[in-house]
């Protein structure tokens, strides 16, 4: 290789090699520390008692769910699944989150309407569900050393 190639070539060769020691690093470190910088976001759901929070938060809790340890997959996908199922209902009748007061749906909804939103908001309470939940809480608190609040 001539000198002059060499030269330019040097940095490239080192800013790609960096990029790829970093963004190859330990999975489960990314994704504590993803759950770190979301514990904002996990003190305001864990103050909720609505579970309106959990819409709210609909999109990270997706985004650290694609980060998470393949041994949890199963667990963000039953509990993510129930949250969304949730926003679907919502939306299919027409209800914004912010509708509700104090975890209660608007008055001016139908009883069938209110019936219908309460089955899937039991759905997040299912044991499926508060096991998935636990299952994602306990790895938070036993590897990364944090406390969620699912």
């Amino acid at each position: 290789m001539r000198p002059q190639l060499r030269t330019a070539v040097a940095p490239l060769l080192a800013a790609v090699l960096a990029l790829g020691l970093t963004s190859c690093g330990d999975p489960e470190k990314s994704y504590c520390s993803a759950l770190s910088a979301d514990q904002e976001m996990f003190a305001a759901m864990t103050d909720d008692t609505s579970g309106l929070a959990l819409l709210k938060h609909r999109s990270a809790l997706h985004q650290l769910a694609d980060k998470a340890p393949s041994d949890l997959s199963d667990e963000w996908q039953t509990f993510l699944g129930a949250v969304d199922a949730f926003a679907k209902t919502l939306q299919d009748l027409g209800v914004k989150p912010e509708e509700f007061v104090d975890g209660k749906p608007p008055a001016n909804v139908s009883a069938s309407v209110q019936t219908r939103i309460r089955d899937a908001a039991n759905e997040l309470s299912s044991d499926d569900v508060v096991q998935a939940a636990n299952g994602i809480e306990q790895q938070a608190k036993d590897v990364c050393k944090l406390q969620l609040g699912l």
